[in-house]
């Protein structure tokens, strides 16, 4: 039975001897593994797609960093004028930038000859405002039809510059028996300005033009949100 001990013992040493030596050729592979990676499962490692951040997502830069909307939308531009032609305010400019100004020639529309209308209302038709008219001169009112436009046919008994006349006139007819109106009027026209920069005031250049062109004048208005000069 001895040769049966002495056989296992031996046996278990050889078996002993081969599982170190297999341990110790594996372990230069696991070391070369590195520490931060060989503790972490697979689903915890990073991948690409875990690293790709969408333009959309990313922050954007603010197009208005620096500029004051209240500021901007208040700027207020020198301007020079007016001109009612577009060409004499052409050749002003052109002249101003000979100076070393630079501006951009601007059309405003205005109202002129602010003035109370008296009238009567548009007739149905030609002839009837024909009699109507007859009839108001006949009793010394000066009065005359409204040949065109919105008001064709009716008849106008003048103008006013004072309110108080207007209403006057319109008071008496009416106490007459005639349904004269009262409405206030004006002419539109347009204006040419040149307008200087936010930033520039003119100075000597433009006091020297002004001298020289004394039918215009200068002012100060809000800039056109539009406007482009070119220097």
């Amino acid at each position: 039975m001895r040769w049966v001990f002495y056989t296992l013992l031996v046996a278990n040493l050889v078996y002993l001897g081969w599982h170190l030596t297999v341990d110790r050729l594996e372990s230069p592979s696991s070391a070369s593994r590195s520490p931060s990676t060989a503790a972490l499962p697979t689903a915890a490692l990073p991948t690409a797609a875990d690293s790709l951040v969408l333009l959309s997502e990313q922050p954007q830069p603010d197009k208005m960093t620096g500029v004051d909307p209240v500021s901007a939308q208040a700027a207020l531009c020198t301007v020079v004028g007016p001109w009612s032609d577009s060409d004499e305010a052409r050749r002003a400019r052109i002249q101003l930038r000979a100076a070393g100004l630079a501006g951009w020639v601007e059309p405003v529309r205005v109202e002129k000859d602010r003035l109370n209308w008296v009238y009567l209302p548009p007739f149905e038709s030609r002839q009837r405002a024909l009699e109507a008219l007859n009839e108001l001169q006949a009793l010394g009112v000066d009065s005359f039809i409204v040949k065109e436009g919105e008001y064709a046919n009716a008849i106008s008994l003048g103008y006013f510059s004072n309110v108080e006349s207007a209403e006057g006139l319109r008071t008496k007819m009416r106490n007459a028996g005639y349904p004269v109106f009262a409405r206030e009027t004006a002419r539109e026209v347009t204006e040419y300005w040149i307008y200087l920069p936010p930033a520039e005031e003119g100075g000597a250049a433009l006091a020297d033009f002004l001298v020289g062109n004394p039918k215009v004048g200068r002012d100060k208005s809000q800039c056109p949100g539009t406007a482009q000069w070119k220097g």
